[in-house]
């Protein structure tokens, strides 16, 4: 009997596991196996706008119809597991919990990440609030809610060191058992006063789907533009740190063990 090399071993033994793993229902086993074992997945997109992370959920369709419509000039997916300490996170206050978190856009300024053009550590946001309608840029307390409603539209406005300024739609689908938000800009996003990014072409997704103490977070970030980009694999990289920023501050925003009832 011929022997069985060590690595398809380890592999045998692993199929099997991942088939029970609650999260083999939304992912394909070569990601959830990735991500299992190194803690996320980044994946580029194409200028075609397909996509190889996106969750079996049923916001699927809309994201990929999303990134077909025209070229995109650069973008990347992103998955991680999220995990909370504090209970279920599938169950009505777990989803409530997330709900409100994705609302919280006021926690974000000053949440760090690493800047690939700067080669360190630095501040994604130095300003994140929510404010009253994109006529009306007045700011407004970070909305809450009891009962989460299925749709529901947020404006904010953030600055970062890349962007600037800008004012931002953020479009809330809240089907029951998991969640997505749509950010995309309303505002031009300038560098050196020419217009670098129309309104409608800096746009990320989110998508948490819950399962029992565990989140599983994707996220897909893409910019669509007539002007030079520079570095197309530096711009990869750069999308791909600010989504996994966002994913350590709604970590950071999961109940814990000790605000467990």
């Amino acid at each position: 009997m011929r022997l069985v090399p060590l690595a398809i071993q380890m592999i045998l033994l692993a199929m099997p596991l991942l088939a029970d793993d609650p999260l083999s229902a939304f992912v394909t086993a070569d990601a959830l196996r990735t991500l299992r074992s190194t803690g996320s997945v980044t994946a580029s997109v194409p200028s075609s706008g397909a996509l190889t992370l996106l969750p079996s959920v049923p916001a699927r369709e809309s994201l990929l119809s999303d990134t077909s419509g025209s070229p995109v000039t650069v973008g990347v997916e992103f998955l991680r597991v999220l995990t909370s300490k504090g209970g279920r996170m599938d169950g009505p206050s777990g989803l409530l919990s997330l709900y409100n978190s994705l609302h919280a856009v006021s926690t974000m300024k000053g949440i760090p990440y690493y800047s690939v053009t700067r080669g360190k550590e630095q501040v994604l946001f130095s300003q994140s609030f929510a404010v009253q309608s994109p006529s009306d840029l007045r700011r407004i307390p970070d909305p809450t809610f009891v009962d989460p409603p299925p749709n529901d539209v947020l404006y904010t406005i953030q600055e970062d060191n890349s962007f600037g300024k800008t004012t931002y739609q953020e479009s809330f689908s809240f089907p029951g058992d998991h969640l997505a938000v749509k950010i995309e800009n309303i505002s031009t996003i300038t560098l050196l006063f020419l217009p670098l990014v129309q309104p409608h072409s800096f746009v990320s997704h989110v998508v948490l789907v819950p399962s029992g103490q565990e989140v599983l977070f994707y996220g897909l970030a893409y910019l669509r533009t007539s002007m030079p980009i520079g570095d197309h694999h530096a711009r990869e990289e750069s999308l791909a740190n600010r989504l996994a920023a966002m994913a350590k501050w709604l970590q950071a925003r999961l109940p814990d063990a000790a605000a467990a009832p």
